[in-house]
C-alpha cells in the first residue's frame, strides 16, 4: 500500500495503524514522490490526500495514475479534508472528470471504517477491470 500525504503527522500515524493491521506500507509526503512509490512498488491500494501544497496534488496523482494502463486499475482510497477547511464537498458524478477515486472519505478518517473503505475500493476496482462481454469479443476479433 502506498499512503500519499503532506501532513507528516498524518502519515506516521496512518503507517503505524496500517502496519499494525498486517499491510505492507510505503508513505510519501508528496506527489511526485508518491508517483515514483506507485511506480516502483506496484502497490495493491493507494490512499491519497486530495489537497497538497506541493507540486503535485492528489488531482495529478490520480490523473497520472489513471492515465497509465499499467496502474489504471489500481484501487484508489481518496482522503480529504476540504469540506472542514474550505467548506468544498467532493460530489464524484460533478467532479468525476478531475478525480476518480474508488473511495472518497472525508477527515478525519475513522480507522476502523478505514478497513471496510478499503475493502470497497479494491471491489470497486474489481469491477472496472471487467470488460463487457461485447467489448472483450470485439478486442479479440482486432488483436488476431
Amino acid at each position: 500500500m502506498v499512503v500519499v500525504d503532506d501532513d507528516k503527522d498524518y502519515l506516521f500515524t496512518m503507517e503505524t495503524f496500517l502496519k499494525r493491521n498486517d499491510f505492507k506500507v510505503f508513505t510519501a509526503d508528496n506527489g511526485k514522490e508518491g508517483i515514483n512509490l506507485i511506480k516502483s512498488q506496484h502497490p495493491d491500494v493507494i490512499l491519497l490526500d486530495v489537497m497538497m501544497e506541493t507540486l503535485f496534488s492528489g488531482y495529478e496523482v490520480c490523473k497520472a495514475v489513471r492515465s497509465d494502463p499499467e496502474f489504471e486499475f489500481t484501487p484508489i482510497v481518496g482522503i480529504s479534508g476540504m469540506a472542514g477547511e474550505l467548506g468544498i464537498k467532493y460530489e464524484q458524478y460533478r467532479d468525476d472528470k478531475y478525480f476518480t477515486p474508488d473511495v472518497f472519505v472525508e477527515k478525519p478518517v475513522d480507522k476502523e471504517l478505514l478497513m471496510d473503505i478499503i475493502s470497497q475500493a479494491i471491489e470497486k476496482a474489481k469491477s472496472r477491470e471487467k470488460k463487457p462481454g461485447w467489448k472483450k469479443d470485439l478486442e479479440e476479433k482486432y488483436s488476431e
